[in-house]
């Protein structure tokens, strides 16, 4: 298990170190169904990680920086939606990432720029906890890949 929360700076982290077979880390509510969940994320050169939304839908978190526009980018809905632009810092510098999951529908925003506009959630991603798609789930964090660091990580709920 390689989690650690900095107290003093607030952020929590992944450090695998080289190794493989962290633990994913959950939230222990489990019923989020259509919500707003902002975050800052931090990844090093080469990191592949995901935030899972409902424990089903991963918004892709990795080092894509420099890259052409694809739907394993970072804060692509993984494998399902290509960004609509590139908008990914260098490794190594924080990013913000704001995700709106409202009746079957996602939009993300990544660094100010909407990179998905209302696309519709079109099926679990690898790595979900299960194939539940119409009851509320938690979020977690993947932490089997690589390193990520997180803060300011508030989540909303979204109303019409």
């Amino acid at each position: 298990f390689c989690w650690s929360f900095d107290k003093k700076n607030g952020i929590l982290s992944n450090k695998l170190n080289g190794s493989h077979g962290a633990a994913n880390i959950m939230s222990k509510r489990a019923d989020f169904y259509d919500f707003n969940l902002e975050y800052d994320v931090r990844v090093p050169k080469g990191a592949n990680s995901g935030v899972y939304l409902r424990g089903r839908y991963e918004i892709q978190t990795v080092d894509s920086y420099g890259k052409d526009v694809d739907c394993h980018n970072m804060a692509a809905y993984y494998g399902r939606v290509t960004p609509l632009k590139a908008v990914e810092k260098k490794p190594g510098e924080w990013q913000h990432v704001s995700v709106t999951l409202y009746k079957r529908h996602l939009t993300v925003i990544l660094n100010g720029t909407k990179i998905i506009d209302n696309a519709p959630v079109v099926g679990i991603t690898g790595g979900a906890i299960d194939a539940k798609e119409f009851v509320p789930g938690p979020l977690y964090l993947q932490g089997d890949h690589s390193d990520a660091d997180y803060k300011n990580m508030i989540l909303r709920p979204a109303v019409n």
